[in-house]
């Protein structure tokens, strides 16, 4: 075991107020975890997560249809991960696709059944960080503070957060939270990249940028971890899409179905993403790459890392190998999980900045060959029954 524990790969970690442990900077998203052919690909892609170093699953009731929570909690237990060596995150309170995710909320009966099969698919007695999926506006701040409040204090929940919610009401909520002695929400998720969207990327949903990050930081007083979805902008960040696919006709537009839905989401992505800011924000970020000797994702996963000791990047995929590059941005010796202010300017809207050395003594290049060949051993281990570390 303390072999096994010492050839993981050590990631920075982060604190989420309010939950007993540290979590790894990069979040392991499973939403599409129910997208792989069997339960146990789907345990062999988890294996090099946690030998990753990566210590936090990023789960919802709607992925998958309840499918990705119950290979997460079928992997728990088929290679003995301790609970207190976890960071287990999951949704709640939102409808599907065919919804429009709209919010649940309102139903605490609804809510608390969600939240106990949430429990019952992952196998656990409780959940470290609960959020709220979806925002319902008509509902009064206090009463959701309240229902949540009450969560924690059932022992199902160890804290609260929200997802997709205006800084207004985040805001409104710590308030309340404060005023009351209630448990406030220590979480917030909405989008966060260096592609910042021209629009809310899907219905309902929130997104960080320059200007709101300064105010949200206020509002905050920086005791609200930032968990960003869609850091590298649903591969835009990665090197999809051209410039040519900013370009739209109304014949583009297609009315959301089951069978147009492919296409549907592909439109919302290129009308968000594909903007002359974000490709310009691109192309300086693979200026910065090549300086300090990295890939383009590892940039922009540090770009959402050193906005803030409290800012972690979910990240979901079911490539092995891609998550062990994204996991790099958050390695002990990486060299983008601390940008400064003038590269984060930079990045951002083409700021002048210093000189930068370029990583030519080969040392950052050979280190993530040292790494895969420690991941690899520690996931045939956990593949073959032995002891988590």
């Amino acid at each position: 075991m303390r072999g096994q524990q010492q050839s993981r790969t050590p990631l920075l970690s982060g604190s989420i107020p309010g939950v007993d442990k540290p979590a790894s900077r990069i979040i392991y998203g499973t939403l599409f975890l129910h997208n792989l052919p069997s339960e146990e690909d789907a345990f062999l892609l988890l294996d090099g997560v946690w030998a990753a170093g990566c210590n936090a699953l990023d789960c919802a009731a709607i992925y998958g249809g309840g499918v990705c929570e119950q290979r997460v909690g079928a992997w728990l237990r088929s290679r003995s991960i301790p609970r207190d060596e976890i960071v287990l995150i999951s949704k709640g309170g939102c409808e599907g696709q065919d919804k429009l995710w709209c919010a649940t909320i309102a139903d605490h009966t609804h809510m608390r059944s969600e939240i106990s099969n949430s429990l019952r698919r992952l196998g656990v007695d409780y959940i470290d960080c609960y959020l709220l999926h979806r925002d319902d506006p008509s509902l009064p701040v206090g009463q959701i503070v309240r229902f949540m409040d009450e969560m924690c204090s059932s022992g199902m929940i160890k804290t609260w957060g929200v997802s997709n919610w205006q800084k207004s009401r985040l805001q409104a909520a710590l308030e309340h939270a404060e005023r009351h002695g209630l448990r406030p929400p220590v979480a917030d998720s909405p989008q966060n990249s260096l592609a910042e969207p021209s629009r809310a990327v899907w219905p309902n949903t929130a997104f960080m940028s320059p200007s709101k990050r300064e105010e949200w930081l206020e509002a905050t007083s920086g005791n609200v971890a930032l968990l960003g979805w869609e850091c590298l902008a649903k591969g835009f960040m990665c090197g999809k899409w051209t410039r040519a696919d900013g370009e739209f006709t109304p014949e583009d537009d297609v009315l959301l179905s089951e069978a147009s839905a492919p296409r549907w989401r592909e439109l919302q992505l290129r009308i968000a993403y594909c903007n002359k800011e974000n490709f310009d924000r691109r192309d300086r970020a693979l200026v910065i790459a090549r300086e300090k000797g990295v890939a383009l994702p590892e940039v922009a996963l540090g770009y959402v890392l050193s906005q803030h000791p409290r800012s972690f990047a979910l990240v979901g995929t079911t490539s092995l190998s891609h998550f062990e590059q994204n996991a790099r941005a958050a390695a002990v010796d990486s060299v983008v999980a601390t940008l400064t202010p003038e590269e984060l300017r930079y990045l951002e809207m083409g700021a002048p900045r210093p000189a930068v050395a370029s990583a030519c003594d080969g040392k950052r290049r050979r280190a993530p060959l040292r790494r895969t060949a420690a991941v690899a051993a520690l996931a045939a281990a956990l593949a073959a029954g032995a002891a988590p570390p």
